[in-house]
Parts: structure tokens; sequence; C-alpha cells
């Protein structure tokens, strides 16, 4: 029963892992220009996995996509899609693993050890897209530090930090992390248990003998 509540606590948080995973995937503000650098300060300009915007004091906001989809495009960016991707595809599949493989649901119930496997497997499904994902959002912060305190970028006078999405991205990763390791610990210890379950013996009856005393 303690396993079976583990199992679905931590199918929870990685779903909130997924669904913030699929955020900031679709987030435009990976990054944002330094407004404090800048001679307008009224214009923000925000660079996303996807497309690159621009928010005017009026309210008024324009994004256009990237001219190529994945050639020509910078390293950092291809990396961070393909990465980020690669998250959302693998917490995709914990979710499907993990919905059939939990306690409660019926898929599977007579073969428990097959299911507490099959949690385990989405456990480390989501364990590797939370890790995708933090590759992901840390490169393309780490290339956004760079270019901050690259000198030509200052004299450009348009430097841009950190924008929500990474934030969004490292939180993520953090609880697609934790809830696929609960998922691991809780199935683990399952099929322990089945493993480690007591062998009844039944000793054979003897058999009734076919002579006959007097």
């Amino acid at each position: 029963m303690v396993n079976g509540s583990l199992q679905v606590c931590g199918y929870g948080v990685t779903i909130i892992g997924w669904l913030m995973a699929i955020i900031t995937c679709a987030l435009p503000s990976w990054r944002k220009n330094d407004l404090e650098g800048e001679v307008i300060e009224s214009i923000i300009r925000t660079t996303g996995l996807w497309v690159r915007c621009t928010h005017q004091a009026t309210g008024h906001w324009t994004c256009n996509d990237y001219d190529s989809f994945f050639l020509g495009l910078p390293v950092p960016l291809q990396g961070a899609r393909a990465t980020t991707c690669l998250a959302i595809a693998m917490g995709f599949i914990g979710l499907l693993l993990g919905t059939f493989g939990l306690d409660c649901t019926t898929v599977a119930s007579d073969n428990p050890k097959m299911k507490a496997r099959m949690v385990m497997i989405a456990g480390v499904c989501h364990v590797i897209a939370g890790v995708s994902l933090g590759i992901a959002v840390s490169w393309f912060a780490a290339n956004v530090l760079a270019d901050y305190q690259d000198p030509i970028a200052s004299v450009s006078g348009i430097r841009y930090v950190y924008g929500e999405a990474l934030f969004v991205g490292w939180i993520s990763m953090v609880i697609s992390v934790l809830g696929g390791a609960v998922m691991c610990c809780a199935s683990w210890n399952s099929d322990d248990d089945d493993d480690r379950r007591p062998y009844a013996y039944n000793p054979p009856k003897p058999k009734p003998s076919s002579a006959e005393y007097i």
C-alpha cells in the first residue's frame, strides 16, 4: 500500500514536470534584452526556441519565426531544440508506462512484478527527460552569459539576459528528476518484496499403503 501511494505521488509530480517542460519549449522568452544598457528602454526583445518577439511600450508586439527550422541556426539553439524535444518525448513515454504500471490500474493486474518494472522504467524516462531539459536550459544560459560578457555586444548596445523560460525549465528539471526518482524507489521496493516473499513449504502427503495389516 505504501509503495502504491509513492508511485501515485511520483506520477503526479512527473505530470507537473512534463507540463512545465512543454511550457518551457513554447515560451518565447528564453532570453530578453537588458533594458539598462539600451538608450530606448521601451522596446523589449525576447528570443525563444521557435520565435523572436518585439514588445512595444504601447502594448503592440510582433513575433517572427526563424528563417530555417534546424539547419543554419546557431549551434546552441539547435542543441536546445533537440534536447528539449527529447525531454518532452521521454516524459510522454514515461507517462504512458506509468499509467499502465500503477497499482491502481487494472492493466496486467495479475502480474504485479511486471507492473512494478513498468513504473520503474517510467521513472527512468522521467529522470532522463529532466536531465535533457536541464542540459537544454543550462547550455542556452551559458551562451547568454558568454554573450553578455562579450565586449562587442556591449559596444553594439544590445545585450541579453536570462528569460523566464530558463527558470521554468530549471524548475521542471528538478520536478521531473524528483518524481522519477520517487517512482523508481517505490517500484524497486515493490520488486524486492515480491522476490523476498517467503515460500510456503507443503510437505508431500504420505500415500496410503495398499498392504492390509491384521
